[in-house]
């Protein structure tokens, strides 16, 4: 059996048994409370007496028995509504996704699945598989979106920067040939830049940094933040005089 089928079982069932005995406990005191005073009055003069069993009868379970049926209806339900239930013995481990973005991957997936020509579905789950560091996948996304529109200089360098990430921060000789033909369409390209001028600065190559960062500042086709990218220039020029003394 599934061990989280058995879990929410167990669960559930502990719930609702002390639910059970703590209304048994009520009710035993309930009704002994009631038969002592019933009976203290009939000994005054009273005329009515009233018995334990008096209160064994199927009403007394009733509100328990409806209670217990609620909550196992409401825990189910919300449960089948969370898209779980019927993947009970179907689950992955995701390589640690944040649940926000694995949701957006497999609505993307789903949607690519439906619509495999749709250039935005495929557009967004590159994106969402890059968000969640499954570059491989990114890369290979992007690949059948290249392969769809044709060479598009802002695909193969986002498709560059998953492949950089993908190998262990590092270009190979397959990221270092997407690179070329990028440029060769748009030398200011966006993503191209941002990570050639990245891992340059990461490896302490402050003059490469800069250089690719200021020739990203000629780019008006793309938007991004300027003024980071100045402060960017800024600090990789305190780090070279800092380097040059």
């Amino acid at each position: 059996m599934n061990i989280l089928a058995l879990g929410i079982a167990v669960c559930l069932s502990i719930f609702i048994g002390l639910f059970w005995i703590h209304h048994c406990a009520y009710n035993r005191n309930l009704s002994s409370t009631v038969v002592k005073a019933t009976n203290t009055n009939a000994e005054m003069g009273s005329t009515i007496s009233v018995e334990p069993d008096d209160f064994a009868d199927v009403g007394a379970y009733q509100y328990p028995l409806w209670m217990s049926a609620i909550v196992l209806i409401f825990s189910l339900s919300i449960y089948a509504s969370g898209g779980h239930f019927q993947g009970w013995d179907k689950g992955r481990v995701d390589d640690s996704v944040d649940y926000l973005i694995a949701a957006k991957i497999t609505k993307g997936r789903e949607q690519v699945q439906q619509q495999p020509t749709n250039e935005m579905a495929l557009m967004a789950l590159a994106q969402s598989y890059a968000e969640g560091g499954m570059y491989a996948d990114s890369v290979d996304t992007l690949s059948q979106l290249i392969e769809l529109v044709g060479e598009d200089a802002g695909l193969l360098g986002m498709q560059a920067t998953s492949m950089y990430y993908r190998d262990g921060r590092q270009f190979l000789p397959e990221a270092r040939k997407v690179i070329d033909t990028a440029l060769n369409l748009q030398r200011d390209e966006l993503n191209t830049r941002m990570i050639l001028a990245t891992d340059a600065y990461l490896n302490g190559q402050y003059a490469v940094a800069i250089e690719h960062w200021r020739i990203l500042q000629t780019n008006q086709t793309q938007s991004f933040n300027r003024q980071s990218i100045n402060n960017a220039i800024m600090k990789a020029e305190f780090k070279l005089d800092e380097v040059s003394r």
